[in-house]
């Protein structure tokens, strides 16, 4: 989505009318553009988005908040600030944002003279190629699409309706992308996975022979990449959301509405259920399965299956609260180490008590 500059200020009295919100204030302070809460200015609409964050109040000079209405009776007694109270904070934020920054209207360029489409595709009604997009032969691309600047759609490739190709994204040869689908920019999808077996004292590389399907309503973050499977299927499952710099290696079958975080790695036929979550800089090994519903934490290193239902943590990854005791186990020991050695010195001190009257009646019978 590409952001214009802000439109003329707001009232809070209108922003109220938007969101249907309450008010707490004067409804008549008018506002420019949204921002953060610390970076916030008086002329900045910001917002609270639950009550522990209530504190960071002191932190902003915005004049116009949006919070919860559950905090309503916690907020600060003041006359130079005015609230405006929803059910949920955030989402009504950005609809506040949307209307101060609309976003730009689609143009209707067509195919550019300065794209490279092959006579071969079969292009749908109402889709952009921009310049310097290259489509290959026997490509089908839906209605509605927007393939922008640098796009490669590699041969074979099959395109539905309402799919966003951002900047320099490449689809090898046979992709498959279903509908309401967005790739952000820099995305490599259908490469050949990291296969490879030892030969003759070197390394030879194994062919692939498979494809990369994604589903409808799916997002994919900047420079990720999914690799082609070596048979059948790469797949990436309905309603998924996937970060900026994740690799999913070849053959994984990932299920509906996954959200996989930055810089995860799925090793070669990983699996997941639905509703799985991946945090940031997860590792899967090959052939490892999540269950539906399995939420993995930041950096942890999946090496074996995990049941769907339970939140895992550390590395090798194992169940909260085992992973938890592990940890809190670790962090005692320095001080369980100084009590062993406490331990060994007095252990040291009583055998040398224990043992000195039988060497003084030895030496006495001697």
């Amino acid at each position: 989505m590409l952001i214009t500059k802000p439109r003329p200020a707001l009232t809070v009295a209108e922003i109220a009318q938007a969101l249907h919100a309450q008010l707490l204030g004067n409804p008549d302070v008018s506002i420019d553009d949204v921002q953060i809460l610390e970076r916030a200015t008086a002329r900045d609409l910001t917002f609270v988005g639950n009550q522990k964050n209530l504190s960071r109040l002191k932190q902003t000079a915005a004049r116009v908040i949006i919070v919860p209405l559950a905090v309503r009776d916690e907020l600060p007694a003041t006359d130079d600030r005015t609230f405006v109270l929803v059910p949920e904070a955030e989402p009504a934020f950005l609809t506040i944002a949307g209307l101060l920054r609309p976003p730009r209207q689609r143009p209707n360029i067509g195919i550019s003279a300065h794209a490279v489409v092959h006579d071969s595709a079969r292009i749908g009604s109402n889709t952009n190629i921009h310049p310097h997009a290259v489509i290959g032969a026997d490509v089908t691309i839906g209605h509605s699409c927007d393939i922008h600047a640098g796009v490669v759609v590699g041969d074979g490739c099959s395109i539905g309706d309402n799919v966003v190709l951002h900047p320099g994204t490449v689809l090898y040869s046979d992709v498959q992308i279903g509908n309401h689908v967005i790739i952000h920019a820099g995305c490599v999808i259908g490469a050949d996975g990291f296969g490879y077996r030892f030969v003759n004292g070197g390394h030879q590389r194994l062919p692939h022979f498979g494809i990369v399907r994604i589903c409808d309503d799916v997002e994919i973050g900047a420079c990720t990449t999914i690799d082609r499977a070596k048979v059948g299927e790469t797949v990436i499952g309905t309603g998924t959301r996937i970060d900026n710099l994740v690799m999913i290696g070849h053959n994984c079958q990932i299920g509906r509405h996954n959200l996989l975080v930055s810089q995860v790695g799925f090793a070669g036929s990983v699996s997941t259920g639905d509703y799985v979550v991946c945090a940031g800089q997860v590792g899967v090994a090959d052939h490892v399965h999540l269950g539906d519903g399995a939420i993995v934490g930041a950096k942890a290193g999946v090496h074996r299956d995990m049941p769907g239902g339970q939140t895992y943590l550390g590395a090798p990854a194992g169940p909260v609260a085992e992973t938890t005791r592990q940890l809190m186990a670790l962090k005692r020991l320095p001080d369980l180490r100084d009590t062993v050695r406490q331990l060994e010195r007095d252990m040291a001190e009583l055998r040398r008590r224990l043992d000195g009257p039988s060497e003084t009646a030895e030496s006495a019978a001697a």
